[in-house]
């Protein structure tokens, strides 16, 4: 009883965090005049669901939690330090989107035999982007690298462990389902649900390693992503 009372707790705490995470984020976009917000807002959310998700993992084993600002000041400190970082990775999504788009409306007035294997191929591409698109931001708060560096890993992790990717892709497909079925759900699972699913999917299989100790939020300096993509071609 004790243990079933401790998981409703557990679960009502992490509820009641990502209702107030989606509605930070919310202003985060707002702040940013909606287009330039929406890249710094979602990467300081997932630099605040990094540092819930590493805290976890070092006292689960018993190691020193570093002392940590408000769940406020910690999004807001992220947003301001990465925004033209934030930016550049939200335009390179962006722009496969529109490339991708763009191949979808030329293919669709095609003829010709190669046109369904050429429409097939934007399909596998689409999903793969879309599985890109998830799995930058958790890398990219996690690593304190450029972003050629961080899409290297991206693309790694997106190729080499697909059942993570597929999980990743059910993730969002189940949050878009749960928003047109319920929308009045939206303000508490809202865009910071699937992404702390995706982080806690990463994080618990392993893929993102962590590092020696608690550090500061905005990135994880001793983790070294050349080691983590050896690890993953090791694997």
């Amino acid at each position: 009883m004790p243990a079933l009372v401790g998981w409703h707790v557990r679960i009502g705490e992490l509820v009641g965090r990502l209702f107030v995470l989606h509605l930070v984020w919310l202003l985060g976009v707002v702040a940013g005049g909606v287009i330039l917000g929406a890249a710094p807002a979602t990467m300081a959310l997932n630099a605040v669901i990094r540092r819930d998700l590493l805290n976890q993992a070092l006292e689960a084993g018993n190691l020193v939690v570093a002392e940590r600002p408000g769940l406020w000041r910690e999004f807001w400190r992220v947003w301001r330090t990465e925004f033209w970082h934030a930016q550049a990775i939200g335009a390179v999504v962006l722009a496969g989107w529109e490339v991708l788009g763009l191949d979808r409306l030329v293919l669709r007035g095609g003829i010709g035999e190669v046109t369904p294997w050429l429409s097939g191929l934007v399909v596998v591409l689409s999903v793969l982007w879309a599985a890109v698109t998830l799995i930058v931001w958790p890398v990219a708060v996690h690593f304190d690298e450029p972003l050629p560096r961080v899409a290297k890993l991206v693309v790694v992790l997106a190729l080499s462990r697909p059942a993570q990717s597929l999980v990743a892709l059910a993730v969002a497909a189940g949050w878009l389902g749960l928003w047109r079925a319920s929308p009045g759900l939206v303000p508490v699972f809202g865009v910071a649900l699937p992404a702390w699913c995706v982080a806690w999917l990463y994080w618990h299989s392993g893929v993102l390693p962590l590092p020696d100790s608690a550090v500061p939020v905005e990135a994880a300096d001793d983790v070294d992503i050349d080691a983590a993509i050896r690890a993953l071609a090791e694997r």
